[in-house]
């Protein structure tokens, strides 16, 4: 009980943030002296401890981005992450000024100067504006404003470090050239995390199938990466092979950018090493409790970046149930296995995707006990095989790339039709019950109730189906959701009041019951984007809206939909439709 004790404190104290001062070391002073006259363990002075310095740690990092710069700035920049495309045009990028981290918003007008091909650590001489009064899903990451570019002089090239890691990605890049663009852009994100370059549509259909966290890099690919190096770690004498290993990981985590889901598994898998050095077994539980405590030391604030927290929970859910649920499934036993590590992982982490993100869509267990089986071998050769093929150039990629186009389409193809055919969605209660049946089946079987732990696994089942045939069978319905208009019960005829980016417009279209809609009608202009990824995921609709949009027709005025046995008259308005029911006559 000593690990998870001291994880308690290290988090407690990490989500308080209370700036450690005289009042509260004497009252930490006076309870530790009271708890040991009373007996009490010296552990748990160890995790009050603990926690007092993560407050203090995690206050110092809050308060080291709330001091607000504001004006003209010019200077070099060295980029913290990768740019990523913006909608509308331009690149947005994390950059290090000065000391300080900004997120740098290049504007279309950039473009030219190849903003968009730099990559992590490598230089930017700019001027722009910069506001310092972050929001809270910047302060986490130690961003202390935005920092809008105006101008964009000379590159500057990266670190030693940096640019061994970018040729790497640029080798495994290049070598897609092979692949379809939307198959390219999956295999980067299955073997780098890298999806920027994956479309709105593709990215809300892996959401749909409950595979997204396939396209960001996890412990999956580190242990994967570790177990491809294997054959030459082993080759190394006794002495050199934890050093070698301890540098590989290290470098994969460059490589990846220190991804929180990569630094608790790099930490866990360098534990994992050092512990099998000294000729002794590790404690998966244990190790986990003490690399969340040492991480959330170095930063406090990683505690509330969701990347983590689904991390630190899907590992726990395997420690403690996998192998219990192995035993109660059928089948043999690597079938069984790869299913219990998806079905406690999926489990433990629905109470906090319902949290975060809202209900878990019903597709995500089945696709992922798909997926399984491909995403492994496809990871470890996407990073081989990729590797070469971008060493080698073409012809001799497009051969290697065979097995990789064969795997992207099993995944890709589930993903799209997910996305397609929604079955329905677990709301707080159903997702809560879920996994409240998932860890009474692994208590079961920890205790020879085999009988009981199969009867929690068949009431999952039915829980499962009945959720999938219930939205399956039934109608949108009329009303307004998520800023849409649904006109008739078909969901035929949608209109869009308002939206945030074409990932976010088709989310709400699948969690209203959309499936087929004929007529989509935009009240505000239709950027680019979102009418190409509408395109994509209804083809046969028509797209509506007021001039200046692109790829959207604009209706003339007074035009009458009819729909449901109702009458809607369209009308422009100012550049904006709008549309309203027509008074009978």
């Amino acid at each position: 009980m000593t690990a998870p004790v001291l994880l308690a404190g290290a988090l407690t104290g990490a989500f308080l943030a209370y700036p450690t001062g005289p009042p509260i070391l004497l009252t930490a002073a006076i309870a530790a002296t009271a708890w040991h006259l009373l007996g009490g363990r010296t552990i748990l002075l160890a995790a009050l401890g603990l926690g007092l310095v993560t407050s203090a740690l995690a206050d110092r990092a809050w308060q080291g981005t709330a001091d607000a710069r504001q004006g003209t700035v010019s200077g070099v920049v060295r980029l913290v992450s990768d740019p990523r495309p913006m909608p509308g045009g331009g690149w947005r990028a994390e950059v290090r000024l000065d000391g300080h981290r900004y997120d740098a918003e290049f504007p279309p007008t950039t473009a030219a100067t190849g903003v968009g091909d730099l990559l992590t650590g490598e230089g930017i001489m700019l001027t722009g504006d910069l506001d310092g009064d972050p929001w809270r899903w910047q302060r986490i990451r130690h961003v202390e404003g935005t920092l809008e570019v105006a101008n964009v002089g000379a590159t500057l090239p990266a670190g030693p470090l940096h640019r061994l890691a970018n040729a790497l990605r640029r080798t495994l890049v290049g070598g897609t050239a092979p692949l379809p663009p939307e198959q390219a852009s999956l295999l980067t994100g299955l073997v780098l995390g890298d999806d920027r370059s994956q479309g709105d549509r593709t990215a809300d259909d892996f959401r749909a199938a409950g595979l997204g966290h396939l396209l960001a890099v996890s412990g999956q690919n580190v242990a994967l990466v570790v177990a491809a190096a294997g054959p030459l770690l082993r080759r190394l004498r006794f002495r050199t092979r934890l050093p070698a290993t301890l540098l590989l990981l290290a470098f994969f985590a460059l490589v990846t950018r220190f991804e929180p889901s990569v630094l608790r598994a790099t930490v866990m898998a360098g534990g994992s090493a050092a512990i099998a050095a000294r000729g002794r077994e590790a404690d998966g539980l244990r190790l986990l409790c003490l690399t969340v405590a040492a991480l959330v030391l170095v930063d406090p604030l990683l505690v509330h970046r969701a990347a983590f927290q689904l991390s630190v929970v899907a590992c726990a859910g395997i420690l403690l149930g996998s192998a219990a649920l192995a035993d109660l499934l059928p089948g043999p036993r690597p079938v069984r296995e790869a299913a219990a590590v998806t079905l406690a992982a999926q489990s433990a982490v629905a109470p906090l995707l319902l949290l975060l993100f809202g209900p878990v869509p019903v597709a995500a267990l089945p696709a992922n006990l798909l997926a399984a089986p491909v995403a492994g071998p496809l990871m470890v050769w996407g990073l081989t095989g990729g590797l070469l093929a971008g060493i080698v150039g073409s012809p001799l990629d497009g051969l290697l790339h065979v097995p990789s186009g064969l795997g992207l389409g099993w995944i890709g193809g589930m993903a799209a039709w997910a996305g397609r055919h929604p079955i329905g969605l677990l709301g707080g209660p159903l997702a809560l019950g879920t996994s409240m049946l998932v860890a009474w089946a692994a208590i079961c079987a920890r205790r020879s109730a085999r009988r009981t732990g199969h009867l929690a696994l068949l009431m999952l089942g039915a829980v499962l189906l009945a959720s999938a045939l219930s939205a399956w069978t039934s109608s949108p319905g009329r009303g307004a959701a998520g800023g849409l208009r649904v006109l008739d019960a078909a969901g035929s005829v949608i209109v869009v009041d308002e939206f945030r980016s074409a990932e976010r417009l088709l989310s709400d279209l699948r969690r209203t019951g959309v499936r087929a809609p004929s007529l989509l009608v935009f009240r505000a202009v239709v950027p680019p984007e979102v009418a190409s990824a509408l395109g994509e995921r209804f083809p046969e609709a028509d797209i509506w809206g007021p001039p200046g949009s692109v790829g959207a027709t604009t209706p003339p005025p007074g035009t009458v939909i009819r729909t449901g046995g109702d009458g809607w008259q369209v009308d422009l308005l100012g550049g904006h439709i709008r549309v309203r029911r027509r008074p009978e006559p």
